[in-house]
């Protein structure tokens, strides 16, 4: 089964520190100009010319600042265009819970003989244990119609071993929000896709 690792934390990094620079450079541009006319000599009045000069200069910051912020919506969008790729495919995310069909995958940090997945029904209480032995299969497909949350614990001769678990869903949809892009599940659930560890081909 092939996987995709997904990384887009690089992109987000570097298109949050562009805008803020942008920001930063036209307030403080604003500032310095208000500053020389609040503090100018009134026998002395700021040259005509400069002034102009430096109101052009001010109009070149807005601009770029401007096409800044309008590179930042193309970069959502095709970000976003990318994503649409991935509906109807299998995305690993970090959870706690499940729904009908999703699949849990358990990687333990270092040996182990057993582990043990907890399985809670969120909606009537009721708890159920798998038991897995060195050399099983460690993964599980939630079939109940509820959903469910997941605790995981390994152990090697009695003593505890660390644990990670991916828990791949069904994407059906993709949203833009003020923070970037969400995926869509078939459940209502939504997740940042910056979230997003692996996709399924």
């Amino acid at each position: 089964m092939a996987i995709t690792s997904v990384d887009s934390s690089y992109t987000t990094a570097s298109t949050a520190s562009t805008t803020s620079n942008n920001a930063l450079g036209k307030e403080a541009f604003l500032q310095i100009l208000c500053t020389q006319l609040q503090y100018q000599s009134p026998l002395d009045p700021m040259d005509p010319d400069e002034f102009v000069a430096q109101l052009a200069q001010f109009s070149q910051v807005e601009q770029l600042t401007n096409i800044s912020s309008s590179m930042d919506s193309l970069t959502t969008a095709v970000d976003t265009t990318g994503l649409i790729s991935v509906i109807g495919k299998k995305v690993g995310v970090q959870s706690d819970t499940m729904s009908k069909g999703d699949e849990l995958t358990i990687t333990p940090d270092s040996d182990y003989d057993q582990v043990v997945l907890t399985v809670k029904n969120l909606k009537d209480g009721t708890t159920s244990t798998v038991t897995f032995d060195k050399g099983d299969d460690l993964t599980y497909t939630s079939t109940s119609d509820d959903m469910v949350s997941i605790s995981v614990k390994a152990s090697l001769k009695g003593s505890a071993v660390g644990c990670g678990t991916t828990v791949f869903k069904e994407v059906t949809g993709v949203r833009i929000v003020d923070t970037g892009s969400v995926l869509t599940f078939a459940n209502g659930e939504t997740y940042e896709a910056s979230r997003v560890t692996v996709i399924r081909n």
